[in-house]
């Protein structure tokens, strides 16, 4: 036993703060995140150190768990748990509420102590935003938005079983500047409704049940915006396509929206001109705006999955584009929709024109002018390459647009 303790390498501590400056930040820098804040929570010049290390985290989130609040850091991941009940991820390392007790003050609440940890963490690290997780149990929320920590916000999450009306109303009233509500887990009252519900800049409702088409039509300018189950029937999300091609300005850049019918397209699009065309190697229907001049984004597409549809919008010339699959931050780009688009024009044209011809006298002069305008617009599309399927007019990839 003596012969192997003899070989063992000898185990010793060094101080940290012996080290040179320059010697020191470079340790630093190569911990794990976990390690990074003990060391930062040993001394005020040791945060300070830290602080000058400029270490970048993609992400900071507070979490309002009750007992089991953490503030959690990703990209690298590490979880701080601020109340007595400690939040555990398989895969992530966590500090508990006595690893940064130097940080907390017996005396407060979980809830100042996890605004004071916040506080310190946001300037401890580099992160270009931070994001609010607030679960239904939160009776304060109203409060919770106004402290000028927690303001300016990127992303507010809420998360629970039921919500009330009053806590929904409390985030609703909350004064938005670029921010985006996610409500991802949790009940909504159906009968629930608030002028400010697409307010926010990107809007994600799991629960999207108590949405109408009237609150549809209130939509203006959004980013994005996703509607998880809801009970919105094929003719309402119609009135509300009808809606886009006709309305003086933008809506929203994407949308997605949870169906249950398998045979949507003839009601989705019915009264609408529709040209199929194929963008990532699938095929879209698409539709353009009745008055261009006033809309920067004139071309809508939509994608059907067997659980929803994808709605997007885009300029002229814009190239559209998807995340890579093996890496969401990369993109991949294809041709715009310019061309479609012209063919767009032809479609609405030839509506108009039909529209008219049911409107004059058979054998007039009038009848014969539509008619021969008609057939040159008919022409001018097959030149541009569109086909028919099954009714519905098809300009295929790889076909030459003049």
């Amino acid at each position: 036993m003596e012969a192997i303790r003899a070989i063992q390498p000898m185990l010793s501590t060094f101080p940290l703060r012996k080290l040179p400056f320059v010697a020191l930040k470079h340790v630093i820098k190569v911990m794990d995140i976990d390690e990074i804040v003990k060391i930062a929570i040993t001394s005020k010049y040791m945060e300070a150190i830290v602080k000058v290390c400029y270490i970048r985290i993609r992400q900071l989130r507070v979490n309002l768990y009750g007992e089991r609040t953490y503030v959690s850091l990703d990209y690298p991941g590490v979880t701080l748990s601020c109340g007595t009940n400690p939040f555990n991820h398989p895969s992530i390392p966590k500090l508990i509420k006595e690893d940064l007790k130097p940080w907390f003050s017996e005396t407060s609440t979980i809830f100042e102590n996890t605004r004071q940890l916040f506080t310190r963490i946001y300037k401890l690290f580099r992160c270009d935003h931070f994001n609010m997780l607030i679960s239904s149990s939160t009776q304060n929320i109203k409060e919770v938005l106004e402290i000028p920590e927690f303001r300016n916000f990127a992303v507010l999450y809420l998360v629970g079983g039921h919500f009330k009306k009053e806590q929904l109303d409390e985030v609703m009233d909350f004064e938005r500047e670029d921010q985006d509500l996610h409500i991802i887990r949790g009940e909504i009252p159906e009968d629930y409704y608030h002028p400010n519900l697409f307010k926010y800049t990107d809007v994600h409702y799991c629960d999207a049940r108590w949405i109408r088409l009237e609150h549809l039509l209130s939509i203006k300018n959004n980013f994005a915006i996703t509607l998880g189950k809801n009970n919105l029937t094929l003719s309402d999300i119609n009135k509300f396509l009808h809606h886009w091609v006709n309305s003086e300005y933008d809506l929203f850049n994407w949308m997605t929206i949870d169906i249950v019918e398998e045979e949507i397209m003839p009601v989705l699009f019915h009264g609408i001109d529709v040209l199929i065309g194929y963008r990532f190697g699938s095929e879209r229907r698409l539709i353009s705006v009745n008055s261009p001049k006033t809309r920067k984004r004139p071309i809508l597409s939509i994608v059907q999955s067997q659980l929803c549809i994808y709605i997007n919008t885009w300029s002229i010339h814009q190239r559209p584009y998807k995340e890579y699959l093996y890496d969401h931050s990369l993109m991949i780009f294809d041709k715009s929709y310019a061309p479609e688009y012209k063919v767009l024009q032809l479609l609405k044209r030839r509506s108009v024109l039909n529209s008219k011809l049911k409107q004059v006298k058979e054998d007039s002069l009038e009848k014969q002018e539509l008619t021969g305008k008609i057939d040159k617009t008919n022409k001018k599309l097959q030149l541009k390459g569109v086909e028919y399927e099954n009714g519905w007019p098809i300009l295929r990839s790889g076909v030459e647009v003049l």
